[in-house]
């Protein structure tokens, strides 16, 4: 199979799909990831604790948001001259801090799983156990 650039690749994974091929349908629930691509056997976890990058990805995601509202408030309150209320800012924080690491999870999984790929392409053997895993699939 023809490698895409990389940039195609990230932007399938950020879009729940196989970094390799761009199918849909990898995961087997929301939080469950397929073992391979059910396209083109790509498999996943390549290695031992390999989806310890996506809490990093998911982490940085949750800072960001946390981070922007925090710029959110401080220019609310400077328009407001100094007299915002904390508490429905401090509600918000804690509901982005609970929702956004839920929602981010799968996009976050199948995009690290498209950046390794992008960083460290197939070896051959990766290559022919795919490709004989599709073909047995078929």
């Amino acid at each position: 199979m023809e490698r895409a650039p990389t940039g195609t690749i990230v932007w399938r994974g950020a879009r729940r799909r196989c970094g390799r091929c761009g199918a849909k349908h990898i995961f087997r629930t929301y939080f469950q990831l397929h073992e391979r691509c059910p396209r083109c056997g790509y498999r996943f976890e390549r290695e031992e604790g390999f989806f310890t990058g996506v809490y990093l990805i998911n982490y940085a995601v949750t800072a960001v948001l946390l981070v922007l509202l925090i710029f959110g408030f401080l220019i609310w309150s400077a328009a407001h001259g100094g007299d915002a209320s904390i508490w429905p800012w401090l509600g918000a924080g804690a509901l982005i801090a609970v929702v956004a690491p839920v929602v981010v999870y799968p996009y976050a999984k199948s995009t690290w799983a498209a950046v390794d790929l992008a960083a460290r392409p197939l070896d051959p053997v990766e290559e022919a156990e795919a490709v004989q895993w599709a073909k047995t699939t078929d």
